[in-house]
């Protein structure tokens, strides 16, 4: 199927390691060509060469949760023939229990998970609605539609990424199709973090830890990054022409919730 992004600039936040990665690559295998941004300039030299083979690749410092820092990355994108694809990924927000949690940790997850989103769709989004085509992909979390003790933050705040996906479908349409996807559990330093914590908590090994949770999965695995990096390509492609304002679950069926 030939997704129709051969030569389209995507630009890919958190992309030198993780979903980010994936998503970066799955993009290159289709033609995009892909600008991936990381806070870690030894994570996106890494990344530069692992993804190099794939196809025109370049690479940007920003943190995201910085307002100049997403700023120099719009202007970055420009320079490069401006973006047609934005896809936002990010690292997690502290695994730990609400009681656990200072004023100091809300207002971080605050600007990384919502913020950092409002930022660079205000720059790109409307940039590619300029252009008159665009696609915006989120990479938000299961936790948006069922709770997780440990990961209140990641609940709560999400929360309002979902209602910024509604916001935008139609803020931006018809030129840009705006979309969330939600992972599971996939086999990622972030999803090994969480293990870490499950195992503390029930006294157990790691090893029996990822064996628990992959049971509550009903494909009875983790998933592997590349599955969610060609779901989000999909997303960002012609072929998604008609979905819009979709929060897509990519959980091999963990989720219980029918909404």
């Amino acid at each position: 199927m030939d997704l129709g992004i051969t030569g389209k600039l995507a630009v890919v936040t958190g992309g030198s390691k993780g979903l980010g990665k994936e998503c970066a690559r799955s993009l290159l295998k289709e033609g995009a060509k892909v600008l991936i941004a990381s806070r870690s300039q030894e994570n996106l030299k890494a990344a530069e060469e692992e993804l190099s083979s794939f196809g025109e690749v370049y690479t940007f410092r920003a943190d995201v949760t910085r307002k100049e820092d997403v700023e120099s990355l719009f202007k970055r994108a420009e320079e490069l023939g401006g973006a047609s694809i934005l896809v936002v990924s990010y690292g997690g927000p502290r695994v730990a229990r609400f009681p656990e949690l200072r004023d100091e940790d809300w207002y971080n997850s605050f600007d990384l998970l919502l913020m950092s989103a409002v930022r660079l769709s205000r720059l790109f989004g409307y940039r590619m609605k300029e252009r008159g085509w665009g696609r915006i992909v989120y990479i938000t979390s299961v936790a948006i539609k069922e709770v997780y003790e440990n990961i209140p933050l990641s609940t709560t705040v999400r929360m309002g990424l979902a209602g910024l996906v509604k916001v935008l479908s139609r803020e931006l349409a018809p030129e840009v199709n705006v979309n969330a996807v939600l992972p599971g559990h996939f086999m990622t330093e972030r999803q090994m973090e969480f293990l870490r914590a499950k195992a503390e908590e029930k006294g157990v090994s790691l090893e029996e830890a990822e064996r628990e949770s992959a049971e509550e999965i009903p494909l009875k695995r983790m998933g592997r990054p590349e599955e969610l990096g060609d779901v989000v390509s999909f997303l960002a492609s012609e072929r998604a022409s008609y979905v819009n304002g979709a929060l897509i679950p990519v959980d091999g069926g963990l989720l219980r919730s029918t909404l």
